[in-house]
């Protein structure tokens, strides 16, 4: 008996363990860009001087159970968020946005970064590659001894951030920052008011949330190296 429930107790913590692992987003981006990471962490070397260069900002849907993508309008304030920090802490004068095609392909995406860079004069591209996962379940809102307990649902969004230099001499990705976030939202099965918003908007802002969440921890990062900071002090 006592073998048995061992075998159960390992049985269940095995359950767990790879329940827990496929719940994450997976890397996407060497697979997306079709190019080779050469380094998973910020190099010992200097950020590279860089007056001009692209920057792609896109939100992956391609993985094994991605949750949809963040929104054109979100996104568009998460790139805005990452510009801001190539010019103010990367000294970087001018960036040039370069939008992706919604369903791309690693050779056409290849085509299109190395055509773009030799029309603006561009060496170097950053990527900025947001995926996530959802999961979501009952649960009842309101304190346990009250009358007005309702069901709703409640949605956690796990968010994963790649950010990446891309050298495009070589067409390889030089460093590769991850960043991870957890978010989470409780919605009422049945809203109560007219002006709630709608289940849909409520789920894009819970992605946005959590994209920015991990885009901002990669590019803490990234931050911190192009000032020069040495690793052992980033935050």
């Amino acid at each position: 008996m006592g073998i048995c429930l061992a075998k159960l107790w390992v049985f269940l913590f095995l359950l767990l363990l790879v329940g827990g692992c496929v719940e994450s987003p997976q890397p996407r981006l060497g697979a997306l860009f079709g190019s080779q990471i050469t380094q998973h962490q910020l190099p010992d070397s200097v950020w590279p001087q860089l007056q001009r260069m692209g920057l792609v900002v896109h939100s992956d849907t391609t993985g094994p159970g991605a949750a949809p993508a963040i929104s054109p309008a979100f996104l568009e304030t998460l790139s805005r968020r990452t510009e801001k920090l190539l010019t103010q802490r990367c000294g970087v004068s001018s960036v040039v946005s370069i939008a992706l095609p919604s369903s791309p392909q690693p050779v056409q995406l290849q085509h299109e970064l190395i055509a773009r860079s030799r029309e603006h004069g561009i060496s170097h591209v950053l990527l900025v590659l947001l995926s996530s996962r959802e999961h979501s379940g009952p649960v009842t809102l309101g304190e346990d001894r009250m009358m007005t307990q309702m069901s709703g649902t409640t949605f956690e969004n796990l968010a994963l951030a790649e950010v990446g230099l891309l050298d495009l001499a070589d067409y390889a990705v030089t460093f590769a920052v991850p960043g991870s976030a957890t978010e989470t939202l409780e919605i009422l099965d049945a809203p109560i008011g007219d002006n709630q918003l709608s289940r849909e908007q409520s789920l894009e802002i819970l992605r946005a949330q959590a994209g920015q969440q991990a885009l901002d921890r990669s590019l803490n990062r990234l931050g911190q190296w192009c000032e020069g900071i040495p690793e052992k002090d980033w935050t």
